[in-house]
C-alpha cells in the first residue's frame, strides 16, 4: 500500500511539473509571438505537441508562431480523386 501511494503522489506530481512547465513555454515563447505575429512562416517546433483544428484562421495564427498544427476539413471540401 505504500508503494502504491508513493506511485500516485510521483505521477501527481509529475503532471503538476509538466503543466507548470507548459505554463512558462507559454509565457515566455508562444504569448509574445501571438502578440507581434511574424509575416513569415518558420519552421515548428518539434518539441510542441501541437493541435488539430477545423478553424483556418487559428490554424494560420498557430502556423505562424511554430506551433504544429493540423487543418482537419470536412469530406465535402476535399476534391475527389481521378
Amino acid at each position: 500500500l505504500v508503494f502504491r501511494d508513493l506511485m500516485i503522489f510521483v505521477s501527481q506530481l509529475q503532471k503538476t511539473l509538466l503543466d507548470i512547465y507548459a505554463v512558462l513555454e507559454y509565457i515566455e515563447i508562444l504569448y509574445p509571438l501571438l502578440t507581434n505575429i511574424l509575416s513569415t512562416p518558420v519552421h515548428a517546433n518539434p518539441n510542441w505537441m501541437g493541435c488539430f483544428t477545423n478553424n483556418t484562421q487559428i490554424c494560420e495564427v498557430l502556423y505562424f508562431i511554430r506551433v504544429p498544427v493540423w487543418l482537419v476539413c470536412r469530406e465535402e471540401f476535399i476534391p475527389p480523386t481521378t
